[in-house]
């Protein structure tokens, strides 16, 4: 799978496949590198996703670090409703792969590690192999779903065109220049390569490394979601690459409707 390809990389930073080094405050042990191609595109530009303002900064909101303890590792999910969650089949593929899930919204910048709200997230509903995408249900905390606190995402009913401009909120840090860096919320803006990039994708230069599989592809003009990140094309040694790709928005849709989302 083409997911697989940064692990001879790995191993040339002298990572374990599944990595070796991490931040103290990634729960459960976690790598903070990943066998995921997700790539940099050209000069990394992402921000802090403290920085955005307005309802860019509203909408990151709902999106969140995803510790999956059931495989030792991480990815990004978002809320598409004040308790469910969407990320990646590849990152969440079964029930089993969901045991033990949690997800906190909160893992920002300025913000402790004691401080950090995780909500469990291991109820598997669904998972779509084709479409890269698994549905999980996240569980109330202090009397309160995720969504009532930070709010939900919508999925754009149309694709997005070639050239439009968008932004991918994700939880990483270039582990590649430092290794002990903390994946805290990021907002990587980029534009559309390819609109039709395949049956199921468009491409993007918008920059991500492993760990942002899941997020969100959003328009910067309607802020509605128009892919769910998956995959990177190109990736080299220290994780860079020539553009990033996500499912289509009519596709992730889609597959929202068969659970009745």
């Amino acid at each position: 799978m083409a997911a697989k390809k940064l692990v001879g990389a790995m191993l040339v930073m002298g990572l374990t496949a599944c990595g070796s080094v991490e931040p103290m405050d990634v729960p459960d042990a976690e790598p903070l590198a990943s066998q995921e191609s997700n790539v940099i595109v050209g000069s990394l530009n992402w921000v802090s996703a403290t920085s955005l303002t307005g309802t860019q900064r509203t909408k990151s909101l709902a999106v969140g670090y995803l510790s999956i303890p059931a495989v030792g590792s991480r990815c990004t999910a978002w809320l598409v409703s004040n308790d469910v969650i969407i990320t990646n089949n590849h990152c969440v593929g079964s029930s089993a792969d969901a045991v033990g899930a949690r997800v906190s919204f909160n893992y920002e910048d300025g913000v402790a590690s004691a401080s950090r709200v995780w909500y469990p997230c291991a109820t598997f509903i669904k998972t779509w192999s084709g479409d890269d995408m698994t549905a999980l249900r996240c569980s109330a905390v202090n009397g309160q779903l995720p969504g009532q606190v930070y709010g939900f995402l919508t999925v754009a009913s149309a694709n997005a065109a070639t050239n439009a401009t968008v932004y991918v909120v994700n939880q990483n840090c270039d582990y590649y220049t430092t290794s002990s860096c903390v994946p805290t919320k990021k907002s990587s803006p980029g534009k559309v390569l390819n609109g039709n990039y395949s049956t199921t994708d468009i491409s993007y230069d918008a920059d991500t490394l492993g760990g942002s599989s899941g997020s969100p592809v959003i328009s910067t003009s309607t802020n509605q979601v128009v892919a769910l990140h998956h995959i990177g094309i190109g990736g080299n040694s220290q994780g860079r690459g020539t553009a990033n790709t996500g499912v289509k928005a009519t596709r992730v849709k889609a597959r929202l409707a068969e659970i009745g989302l």
